[in-house]
């Protein structure tokens, strides 16, 4: 286990169903613990080094909440520099995801034009990488791949099984497509976190935050788990919202919409949003979508030092203990040890933890 910390997901089965989910994590409070008392420029300094994935979206953040508790304007060049290095680290997590380990995931090698589009993620937006990321994933260009708008469209395009992603979403559907369980067993549907543009989101976010010292770790949305990331922010769009009537859970809606994402940012139609407010007690509060789903940094500065930092990441909303995961599992189907195993690992894989995830079997 690294410095990041884990998560470990515990099933107890009983009686040929999952009696219990339970979800622990050792993920440590980097921020009280290494960024608190810390002056602003070695706080942000810092940040970037201390986190392994999405350090690009915890810079931007850090460094427009420290902006935000210094009263200083957030303007418009900040922003367009800090969504310019969300947009493209967001589409570099989902190129590598979605082009090296989809095809593990159905028991294949990525192919030598997955990898090559995979490095020229690296250098996206630069260069003429987008067309060969699109081509790898998608087998088309971009926009022909957003020109899929039904489900049966999006069925057509994984049967022809032309590339790994195609082939891994067609897996999906087949999962998906299983009998659901009984309406007495459905599953609990945790809200869609919506994206805090509005002011009164964001504030009522802030709100909180601030009257919850577990908020960090086990954050809520008016009173209650909420599920953050592509799907939460593409929600509306018709194929998504079909993807989720059709099945019984949202594994398959989850992948579809990250490639939506993936395939907006190539086509130019995209970009992370984020923002930044300045707190009644003199604190700052920024909020940045990621490739994970909503990060948040609140902190006040005092006499130039990092003062009650609090970071609260996607893994933490998609992985409360109460939340998505744990409601889409709870009373399912365990007859087959291994094949829970395999349709745990892959709701694990649909909500994209930020660190490393065990499944284990409690009393199995």
């Amino acid at each position: 286990m690294g410095p990041e910390g884990a998560l470990r997901v515990g099933l107890r089965v009983d009686g040929g169903r999952v009696a219990e989910v339970q979800l622990s994590s050792s993920r440590p409070d980097v921020a009280r613990q290494l960024l608190s008392g810390r002056s602003r420029a070695e706080g942000l300094a810092m940040v970037p080094r201390l986190y392994s994935i999405c350090a690009q979206s915890q810079s931007a953040a850090s460094e427009l909440a420290c902006a935000a508790a210094a009263g200083e304007p957030v303007g418009e060049d900040l922003l367009a520099r800090a969504r310019a290095s969300v947009s493209a680290e967001t589409l570099r997590e989902s190129a590598w995801r979605t082009l090296l380990e989809w095809p593990k995931a159905l028991g294949e090698l990525p192919d030598e034009a997955a990898i090559a589009a995979a490095r020229a993620a690296l250098a996206w937006p630069t260069g003429s990488g987008g067309s060969a990321i699109a081509l790898a994933a998608f087998g088309s260009s971009a926009e022909e791949w957003l020109a899929l708008q039904t489900l049966p469209a999006l069925q057509r395009w994984a049967a022809q099984g032309r590339t790994a992603t195609a082939r891994f979403v067609r897996q999906a559907l087949d999962d998906d497509a299983a009998p659901a369980p009984p309406p007495a067993q459905a599953m609990t549907v945790v809200a869609l976190l919506p994206t805090p543009g509005q002011a009164a989101t964001l504030a009522e976010l802030a709100q909180a935050a601030a009257g919850d010292a577990e908020f960090a770790r086990r954050p809520v949305w008016r009173g209650a788990p909420a599920e953050t990331g592509a799907l939460a922010r593409q929600h509306t769009d018709a194929l998504l919202q079909a993807l989720q009537l059709r099945g019984h859970s949202r594994v398959t809606a989850r992948f579809v919409a990250r490639l939506r994402e993936l395939a907006l940012l190539l086509a130019g139609h995209g970009g992370a949003a984020l923002g930044a407010m300045a707190l009644p007690d003199g604190g700052g509060l920024a909020w940045v979508e990621n490739a994970r789903g909503l990060l948040m940094h609140r902190l006040r500065l005092v006499q130039g030092r990092m003062a009650d930092y609090c970071i609260v990441a996607p893994t933490e909303w998609n992985f409360h203990p109460a939340g998505a995961l744990p409601a889409a599992l709870r009373d399912a189907p365990a007859h087959d040890l291994d094949a829970l195993r395999r349709r745990t690992r892959m709701l694990v894989d649909s909500l994209d933890p930020c660190v490393a995830c065990s499944v284990e079997f409690e009393d199995a």
